[in-house]
């Protein structure tokens, strides 16, 4: 199905490494860090992941890396580490309640209407688009930002609220998208 220099390129390996660090999260978050509050490892793991996330897109680009199989970790990697790291900081955060369903109903739709469409025509929205990447990129800021510093509860749903607003227009931006397809 997938060739092994598929399955073993960089950018792949490095979806892997994201896929891998979100129970190394859990496992930090809760067991680690859950009784001093401090939870800066947290921060790191997440930093990595961020990181990984944008070098694996970075490279597969750049050295015309890009696999099919890639094109299926990537996104399964994001989608698993924005929804477990929503539902870890709504325990502080209850606002992230609202992140969660924006993240579960954009992605939802994405993968009811992408099945629909490729069924009916053979079509697909292609990779992730400028609003979904900013929505990302400013999900995961916000994210590290509470979990190092834990600001106010006016500031941080200021943060979280602003990052909602994102995700709607990403939404938005994906559904016109899949409608246009299934003109």
């Amino acid at each position: 199905m997938f060739s092994k220099k598929e399955i073993f390129s960089i950018p792949n390996i490095l979806c892997y490494l994201r896929i891998l660090l979100v129970p190394v999260f859990l496992y930090v978050y809760f067991k680690l860090e859950a009784d001093n509050n401090n939870h800066y490892l947290s921060v790191l793991i997440l930093i990595i992941s961020s990181i990984t996330d944008f070098l694996d897109g970075f490279i597969a680009r750049k050295y015309d890396m890009i696999t099919e199989l890639g094109k299926l970790v990537d996104p399964m990697a994001d989608k698993l580490t924005q929804l477990v790291v929503a539902c870890t900081l709504v325990v502080s955060y209850p606002s992230y309640i609202w992140l969660i369903v924006i993240i579960l109903l954009k992605d939802g739709m994405l993968l009811l209407a992408g099945i629909y469409l490729l069924k009916k025509s053979g079509k697909h929205l292609e990779q992730a688009e400028m609003p979904g990447k900013v929505a990302t990129c400013v999900f995961f800021v916000v994210s590290i930002i509470l979990l190092a510093f834990n600001p106010g509860i006016n500031i941080s749903n200021i943060m979280i609220y602003t990052t909602v607003v994102l995700m709607v227009i990403a939404m938005v931006h994906y559904a016109k998208g899949l409608y246009n397809l299934a003109q």
